[in-house]
């Protein structure tokens, strides 16, 4: 399941437009309604949100599996990173990886996960934006985390063991993050909030929705 394009809201695009253009040097393209991220071989998109809404998501970034370190490097010269603990970097056994994290200006909680087996396409050059390889998970926030997962399964070749508030839902290539409105995104003490989100997907078929129409997930081919 690789994540194709995913479509977030943000209160300011004029205002986070740089720092994805100019803080992180990814390439940007204006739209009617915000702009789009090229990230690898994904693309994130920010349209304006509704009049007084500020909602916020969870993102990680695919980086290549040997690159923890120089990955934290990186986005540490460009942001603040969050800590838990006192550690930045955090490791996962049961995904051989090693994720750091930190905020955008509208409060985004973004991730670089070096997966063990995924590889850079310039592996000599150093880290840069073209070190992120893609969208490797989104964070999905609903009010039915066990019946979310279980619909996201049946259009997708994705496992997990779903509980009320929490399920990882993946494969080798991208992951859903469910959470229920409220709790906290790691490392952090920021709640997930519901907010409007459009996910495109390769490697499923069919299309599933959650909580009347605000969150749409879409299976394609590929």
């Amino acid at each position: 399941m690789r994540l194709r394009h995913v479509t977030l809201s943000t209160a300011d695009p004029d205002a986070l437009r740089p720092f994805y253009a100019e803080t992180l040097g990814l390439p940007v393209s204006d739209t009617v309604e915000g702009f789009v991220v090229a990230v690898g071989a994904s693309a994130m998109e920010f349209r304006r949100a509704s009049a007084g809404e500020t909602p916020t998501y969870h993102v990680a970034f695919s980086v290549p599996g040997d690159s923890g370190d120089a990955a934290a490097a990186w986005l540490d010269a460009r942001a603040d990173l969050l800590a838990d603990d006192g550690r930045t970097q955090f490791r996962y056994e049961y995904l051989d990886a090693t994720a750091v994290y930190a905020a955008d200006p509208a409060g985004n909680v973004l991730e670089l996960l070096a997966r063990g087996g995924r590889a850079g396409p310039n592996e000599g050059d150093g880290f840069g934006p073209d070190s992120l390889l893609d969208i490797g998970e989104i964070g999905v926030v609903v009010d039915d985390v066990p019946t979310a997962a279980a619909a996201l399964a049946d259009v997708f070749d994705v496992d997990g063991s779903p509980d009320d508030e929490f399920a990882y839902l993946d494969d080798e290539d991208g992951a859903f993050v469910l959470a229920a409105p409220g709790r906290d995104w790691f490392p952090t003490a920021q709640p997930a909030v519901p907010a409007p989100l459009t996910v495109v997907a390769a490697g499923g078929r069919g299309t599933v929705s959650f909580d009347g129409g605000r969150v749409t997930v879409v299976g394609i081919d590929g």
